[in-house]
């Protein structure tokens, strides 16, 4: 199986699609937004080279998830080669890292500060710089500060009351701040899309994060008369009231809207009933050209012929690192993974560990490490490899070159179908659960809170005696899914070419 999995990642790979098919759904709505061009060569032969449309993706992307980079490498790409003179900015989290790892330009995508959701600085390797926004630096003090905070000391009360005015204040003024230099950002701008991903989701930074975040943008590109598309977007938990009004004003106002698969596209139905004859795009980074692909690794010559397993964790329920969190879950997790790794190096597999998000899943290995029995752990400095990963070509480049993926999360997931691995996911979300069930590979899913390592294991096993039938079993999902992207990117730049065209 080793030598048959080598080279299967470095070959074509297309796009993946969902059982359903999309492409009636998707003709439709291209009615209703605008008319499509589905030559990609019209749209090439009216876009010369070095001249073209600015276009804007949105994305609550700090640098960290690498499936969010891939998608915006994806799209970035996908419109590029229909429209060559494209120049491409971010609103994101993290306007350093996209600018760095993306080109172009970038602008913050909210104003307010909140947990788990707020603007960052540098490059997600950046510790203590990286976790504080601009906006929220201090400034300087005048030579009374001190005077005025002693006597507000004196009356408690009046101290208090005084912060809580000003801190509103200040964040009022920040909002307006950042809701005008916005609309000026996107009057440079001929189209603002949300850029795949989970979108529709408040649970990193509740209502008042991501949620408003979007509605705001929404709002500003009507102002700006800049069309608003969303694209294959995932939707999540809506908890909160506020959030169901932000979304559905949100998703009302686009001329364009796409969900990456049937569950999520039912739960943007539940905020906007029309939304349920919107089409069901897959996840962008299914998108990713082979030519965009990187070269494997060179794991084969230190595994020395042993079958090769690369295990992906997840910081899900960390404390500090995840906003639901539950301590019992999350060491019980460890645990049963540490179990799994044992056998498996019991077994004679050589092991690779890799992450999709940095900062977070990359923490958990420590953790991981400490828990696997004594007798597996004086074996691993010879059968476990921890290779450096910092980008989502990083994460290919190393499985492209393992026989079998044990993945948590949502991406890691799918950059192992993207490079023809076969996965095993243990999943902590329905969203990850919706994945497989599309690829049709459910005898590979098990859940966090009550998967065994006894099932792992048989999992690993059984892909072990089919070879590379799991290779075949995703091939013919590729061929389909090919038209609906096509017709997908086409739609975007016509938005794109079309709004140019009229302010140019």
């Amino acid at each position: 199986m080793g030598s048959q999995r080598q080279c299967a990642g470095s070959g074509a790979v297309k796009s993946m699609m969902s059982r359903s098919e999309p492409s009636p759904a998707l003709h439709e709505h291209i009615g209703e937004c605008d008319r499509v061009t589905s030559d990609i060569s019209c749209i090439h032969d009216r876009t010369p080279c070095g001249w073209g449309p600015r276009i804007a993706l949105l994305t609550p992307y700090n640098g960290g998830n690498l499936g969010d980079a891939a998608i915006q490498d994806a799209m970035i790409h996908n419109l590029r080669c229909r429209l060559p003179g494209a120049e491409f900015s971010g609103v994101t989290l993290n306007c350093d890292n996209f600018v760095q790892r993306h080109g172009g330009g970038s602008f913050p995508l909210c104003a307010r500060e909140t947990p788990f959701y707020s603007m960052s600085q540098g490059t997600i390797e950046d510790s203590a710089e990286n976790r504080e926004s601009s906006a929220g630096k201090p400034s300087r003090k005048s030579f009374n500060a001190s005077s005025i905070k002693n006597a507000l000391k004196r009356v408690p009360l009046l101290g208090k009351c005084f912060t809580f005015i000003y801190t509103r204040a200040r964040g009022a003024w920040r909002e307006v701040r950042h809701c005008v230099e916005g609309y000026r950002f996107l009057r440079t701008q001929d189209l603002l899309i949300v850029s795949g991903g989970g979108q529709i989701d408040d649970e990193w930074g509740g209502a008042w994060g991501h949620p408003f975040a979007l509605f705001k943008w929404a709002v500003l590109a009507r102002m700006a008369r800049v069309p608003y598309a969303i694209a294959s977007v995932g939707a999540g938990k809506v908890s909160a009231k506020t959030s169901r009004v932000l979304l559905y004003a949100a998703l009302r106002l686009s001329r364009y809207r796409s969900y990456r698969d049937k569950n999520s596209r039912s739960i943007a139905a539940h905020l906007l009933p029309r939304a349920a004859a919107d089409p069901v795009v897959p996840d962008l980074a299914f998108s990713l050209l082979s030519s965009m692909l990187p070269n494997p690794r060179n794991i084969r010559f230190i595994a020395k012929d042993r079958p090769v397993v690369a295990i992906s964790p997840i910081a899900y329920a960390k404390p500090k690192n995840w906003p639901s969190e539950n301590l019992p879950l999350y060491d019980s997790y460890l645990r049963r993974m540490a179990k799994v790794m044992s056998a498996l190096i019991d077994g004679g597999y050589f092991i690779v560990v890799v992450w999709s998000s940095l900062g977070d899943d990359d923490s958990v290995i420590p953790d991981l490490l400490e828990r696997v029995d004594g007798k597996s752990r004086l074996k691993l400095a010879e059968q476990i490899l921890i290779p450096p990963i910092s980008t989502w070509q990083d994460f290919a480049a190393t499985l492209q070159c393992v026989d079998v993926l044990i993945a948590s999360r949502l991406h890691s997931a799918i950059l192992g179908f993207v490079t023809h691995t076969p996965t095993v996911a243990i999943s902590f979300d329905p969203k990850v659960d919706w994945v497989m069930e599309d690829l049709g590979k459910t005898d590979c899913l098990m859940h966090i809170s009550d998967f065994t390592p006894e099932d792992v294991i048989a999992a690993v096993a059984r892909i072990k005696r089919r070879g590379d039938v799991a290779f075949e079993q995703t091939a013919w999902y590729q061929d389909g899914v090919h038209s609906a992207y096509t017709l997908q990117y086409n739609v975007l730049a016509d938005l794109a070419l079309a709004s140019h065209r009229r302010f140019s």
